[in-house]
């Protein structure tokens, strides 16, 4: 399978890194303006404007991944997925191959799972969906399309995700949560109800101490 990689960016750039060993990426393409002037290659591999990717990359024997980050809520990767499929692409799904994928699992085309995730029996994940490494997700999930998941997110069995939501580092979805539309919760975050559409979570940064840490360990262990 021949693989073009939508975007020129640090996402497209780890994308590649993983999908190669496994795929024959044959180049990127991004928007013309996304093109520094005379700038040609990208990993050692053609960087074709995207105004001109079907001249170079046939969609009749290449397929598409888009590489592109939660950008204006995720809005911005699902147009450039319908700009790819109006110029005749169709669209690889990566899963790396340490993904641990139960039964009764449906995973839409476009979506990217990294290494050390385990989804779950009865689960499904929605078209254009990044789950990055060591995500959880419980049984009988569904989560909506062009959602973007943050490394050590865990998901409980039966949530309900919807589309284009973002959930940062170690953030947590309790059981049976319904998440809304678009929501941001941000890193280290638990929601364990259910939640409105364009809503934002965040929970508390952690605290300065007063002790400096070597100071700190010594009194700790006078606390033990």
């Amino acid at each position: 399978m021949r693989i073009v990689i939508y975007g020129n960016g640090a996402m497209a750039r780890v994308l590649h890194s993983y999908v190669r060993h496994r795929m024959d990426v044959v180049g990127f393409t991004v928007d013309d303006a996304c093109i520094a002037a005379g700038v040609t290659t990208l990993c050692g591999l053609p960087l074709v404007p995207f105004s001109r990717a079907q001249e170079v990359f046939d969609p009749a024997v290449c397929r598409m991944i888009v590489a592109v980050g939660f950008i204006e809520m995720n809005e911005l990767r699902e147009r450039k997925h319908e700009e790819a499929r109006a110029k005749g692409y169709s669209f690889a799904t990566y899963v790396h191959e340490s993904v641990l994928i139960h039964d009764d699992v449906t995973i839409a085309e476009d979506c990217i799972i990294l290494d050390h995730v385990s989804v779950h029996p009865g689960s499904h994940i929605g078209q254009g969906t990044f789950i990055s490494s060591n995500v959880n997700i419980g049984h009988d999930c569904s989560i909506g399309p062009a959602n973007w998941i943050c490394a050590g997110v865990s998901i409980a069995g039966g949530t309900r995700l919807g589309p284009g939501c973002f959930l940062g580092v170690n953030a947590a979805v309790g059981h049976g949560v319904r998440i809304g539309a678009r929501n941001f919760i941000a890193a280290s975050t638990l929601v364990n109800r259910d939640t409105a559409d364009n809503q934002v979570y965040i929970s508390g940064a952690g605290e300065l101490f007063r002790l400096p840490s070597k100071a700190f360990l010594k009194f700790s262990r006078i606390l033990g």
